[in-house]
């Protein structure tokens, strides 16, 4: 009797363990191939009045992440000719994908009021091939 438990008992956790292999097989596997490069970061400071820095540069057709922090007040940044926007807030990381799709520059500006230097918080994004 006591054999037939303990047979029955291995038989139970080999089920379940082949279920938990089946199951874990199915679940699709994110992989970073080694022929794609790291996506570059640039990392963009707001403070009261300014952007550091306060221009970058990318290229056309490549991902950029941008990371905006701000440690005095809640900033803003709105890049139209990109359709980069972002908000950015005191004390937090905020981060923004942007892939560029043509050349030239385009000049940005902080879109919350952070103070009466508020109009002097202009950033540029310079797009080159």
């Amino acid at each position: 009797m006591v054999l037939r438990q303990f047979s029955s008992r291995i038989f139970t956790c080999r089920l379940l363990l082949s279920a938990i292999v089946l199951l874990l097989s199915m679940v699709p596997e994110t992989r970073v191939s080694a022929d794609e490069p790291p996506v570059p970061t640039i990392i963009v400071r707001a403070q009261r009045f300014s952007f550091t820095p306060n221009q970058i540069t990318l290229k056309k057709g490549q991902p950029v992440k941008l990371i905006f922090l701000s440690e005095d007040v809640p900033h803003g940044l709105s890049v139209k000719g990109i359709g980069l926007r972002a908000e950015i807030h005191k004390g937090q990381r905020t981060e923004v994908s942007v892939t560029p799709a043509e050349t030239g520059d385009f000049p940005g500006r902080c879109s919350v009021y952070c103070g009466s230097g508020h109009r002097d918080m202009e950033f540029l994004v310079r797009v080159v091939e």
